[in-house]
This record gives C-alpha cells, sequence and structure tokens, in this order.
C-alpha cells in the first residue's frame, strides 16, 4: 500500500458564509501532517460501495495555526460538500490522503505576487497570505477575489484585516456582481479589460517588466474565469510557467483508448524503500491497473486535473490523453498516472519528492 490514509477526528465547524464552512481537523495522536501552504487533502468516502474522492485545499498555514483546516463551499446536488456541511459533526472522523498539490510558493520568494480567486479560490491563497504577511517583510501582493456579493465572500472579515493590517504590502479587491458599495470593492464582473486595467493602475509603467521578471501570477477560479485570467496574462507577455492554477474540476471530456488485454507493460513503482511491480494492458491507464491489483496509487480526480497522481518517470514513455492534446514524456518528466498510458515496454516511475 503506497498511499497513505489517515483517519482524522473534526474538531470545529466554523461558519463562513450561508454555504461555506471550515473543517479543524484532529490528526491520529496529535501529530499534523507535513504540509505546504497551497496544498490540499483528497476526503474519501464510500457511496453505494464505490469509493470516490474530493479534493480539499487547506485554509490554515503551517506554522501559524494549531491544527488543519479545510473549507468546503456547497456545489448544488454536491454528494460531498452537502455531505460535509449538512451531516458532519464535531467529534465525526473523515478519511483522508497525504497532502498534494503544486499550488505552493517559490522558494525564492519574487518581489512581487499577483492572486486572482473567485468563490471557494480563495481557499489555498488564505493559506498563501497568512503565510506571506507573517513575516516582517517580503512580496507586495495585490489580490483580486470575485464574488456574488459581501456575504457570500469567504474569509472577508480576515481579509479585511489583513488588508488593513499590512496597507503597505497588501492590495486587496473585490469585485461583487450584485452589490455596489464597500471598502476594496467594485461592482462587476472580471474581465480581460478589468484585469489588464487593474494590472496597468497597480504597476504603471513598470507593467511589462513586472510580468515579465518579477510575479509569478496564482489562479484559482472557476476555468472560465482561470482561461480568460491566463490569455489576459500571456497577452500582457508574463511566460507560461509564471502562470500557477488550481483546478478540482474533473473533466468528463476524456478521450477513450480501447483495451487490449493480449498486451501488457510492465511497471515499477518506488517511494523511498518501498517498490512495487505491476503490469498493466494495453489501453489501460496506469491508475487504473494499480488499482485493478490492489495497489494504492495516490489519486483523486482520474482526470489530470488535480495532480494528485503525479509521479515522475525514471526510465521508459508515457502518453498523457489530455482534453486538447496526447502528450508523450521519457525520463525525468512528471506524468499524471490517472490519463497515462505506458508506450514503452517497461517503464519505471517514483512518486517520492514529486509533491
Amino acid at each position: 500500500m503506497m498511499e497513505q490514509l489517515k483517519s482524522v477526528k473534526i474538531l470545529q465547524i466554523i461558519r463562513e458564509t450561508p454555504d461555506a464552512a471550515t473543517l479543524t481537523l484532529e490528526y491520529p495522536d496529535g501529530r499534523a501532517p507535513h504540509y505546504l501552504p497551497g496544498q490540499y487533502v483528497s476526503v474519501i468516502r464510500s457511496i453505494h460501495g464505490t469509493e470516490k474522492r474530493r479534493a480539499y485545499s487547506f485554509s490554515s498555514t503551517p506554522g501559524i495555526d494549531t491544527n488543519p483546516a479545510i473549507t468546503v463551499r456547497r456545489v448544488p446536488n454536491g454528494e460531498f460538500s452537502n455531505w460535509l456541511l449538512q451531516d458532519i459533526r464535531p467529534g465525526d472522523m473523515l478519511t483522508v490522503s497525504e497532502a498534494y498539490g503544486q499550488f505552493t510558493l517559490p522558494a525564492q520568494l519574487p518581489k512581487h505576487l499577483i492572486y486572482l480567486a473567485a468563490g471557494s479560490g480563495i481557499t489555498p491563497v488564505m493559506s498563501h497570505l497568512k503565510a506571506l504577511l507573517a513575516k516582517e517583510t517580503g512580496p507586495q501582493i495585490l489580490l483580486l477575489y470575485a464574488n456574488r456579493d459581501s456575504q457570500s465572500t469567504i474569509f472577508k472579515k480576515q481579509l479585511d484585516e489583513l488588508a488593513e493590517a499590512h496597507p503597505g504590502r497588501f492590495r486587496l479587491l473585490y469585485f461583487f456582481s450584485r452589490e455596489k458599495g464597500g471598502p476594496n470593492a467594485r461592482f462587476g464582473h472580471l474581465n480581460n479589460a478589468v484585469l489588464e486595467s487593474v494590472l496597468e493602475e497597480q504597476y504603471g509603467k513598470r507593467l511589462p517588466g513586472i510580468l515579465r521578471k518579477e510575479a509569478p501570477a496564482y489562479l484559482c477560479a472557476p476555468k472560465a474565469l482561470m482561461r480568460m485570467a491566463a490569455m489576459t496574462l500571456r497577452v500582457l507577455d508574463m511566460p507560461d510557467e509564471r502562470i500557477r492554477q488550481e483546478n478540482f474540476v474533473p473533466d468528463t471530456r476524456l478521450r477513450f483508448r480501447q483495451m487490449d488485454t493480449g498486451r501488457k507493460h510492465h511497471v515499477r513503482v518506488y517511494r523511498g524503500p518501498e517498490q512495487i511491480d505491476f503490469d498493466v494492458y494495453a489501453g489501460e491507464t496506469i491508475l487504473n491497473g494499480a488499482l485493478r491489483h490492489g495497489i494504492a496509487l495516490p489519486y483523486t480526480c482520474k482526470s489530470g486535473a488535480c495532480f494528485s497522481c503525479l509521479a515522475r518517470c525514471v526510465n521508459g514513455e508515457v502518453e498523457m490523453d489530455f482534453v486538447d492534446q496526447t502528450r508523450r514524456e521519457g525520463a525525468g518528466a512528471l506524468v499524471n498516472t490517472c490519463i497515462g498510458y505506458v508506450v514503452s515496454r517497461e517503464l519505471e516511475l517514483t512518486i517520492e519528492g514529486v509533491r
């Protein structure tokens, strides 16, 4: 069993908005997990005999908050969000995965940081902000946060307090589609023209240089809004590698490959001292092959969206079927096992040190 699952207790449930709450977690023996600001866990449960998973970002910050916490917003007809917000009570137990995700701060902090969030997309951003603003010095931060109104804005009180406490370092700008007025708030939708205007207002003549060399952008919002923001930033000359996006919504438009049980590929997976060998059929994903053998490789969405399943290719080649392209990767590359198909006779992967 390569994946390390934990049974955690719900210590406290804090209502953030009418449709969102923060769940404070207690880990076994009081041992908090190792996680970084911006990472998440998968909550795991069985529904009608089938294991299902959903990813929830930590809204807590290691070293600052005593207990780890996740924040959940209700999704219409959501199996997990409705269960967590309606049925779960303090004292109940949840099964969660290890901490995953690459929506993390760079080791070398830049001079400027740009954040764009909407709705519950503020959750990993909040973890970042607390870590950054706890330090006496650090990057100049710009946060653009879109919601319907102030009442539906998760962490509004905490964000307002951070902005008031750090006026020289943290600029907060709300965008409300159904409410006019209020401090740091603008009425209307966040679109490409508005985003470009705000960036020009913030950075002036320094904008081209800051976007090219100094200010990575972190986006956590619905896909359409992140697509708009990423496109606008690219037009303004921000390199792709500086645009970080977090997305947990499974994509249902994945390509289908016919499985051929007459052809097999051998896979070897390393994690520290542990080594597991198994075969996958041609046309079968690495993850599905492992699960068929009862091997617990990490995963959440099974569509290449969340990166829980990332592994480092040591030897061999993998084809990954994304919605818009098929990409072949070899030794040294990170591969998604949930949408990855072995194309070499043998494949070696490691899942150590890629989180």
